[in-house]
């Protein structure tokens, strides 16, 4: 019963998506959005969480914002990402 943000971030910890460093990719979410795993930011927007695996190994590694896939994604993205959901123009609800 842990609270999730409007747009859940989950970053892929499978074998492909670790080995491309992607607790790097967590971090840098962790960074921009000052919260942990598991955490909502102070807007509720977002909450982050890892998952095991999404079968998309090939684009490794991956983040899933809500349904939308991110595929190789480097922590130069990551302010982007963010933007794309934060904006109050977004097209991404």
């Amino acid at each position: 019963m842990v609270p999730r943000g409007k747009y859940p971030i989950s970053i892929c910890m499978g074998t492909a998506c670790f080995v491309k460093e992607a607790e790097i990719i967590v971090d840098a979410f962790k960074q921009q959005l000052k919260i942990e795993l598991g955490e909502v930011s102070f807007d509720g927007l977002f909450s982050i969480d890892t998952v095991r695996c999404v079968g998309a190994c090939g684009l490794a590694p991956i983040v899933l914002v809500g349904e939308k896939v991110f595929g190789n994604v480097t922590i130069a993205q990551v302010p982007d990402i963010i933007a794309e959901f934060s904006s109050p123009r977004s097209t991404a609800a």
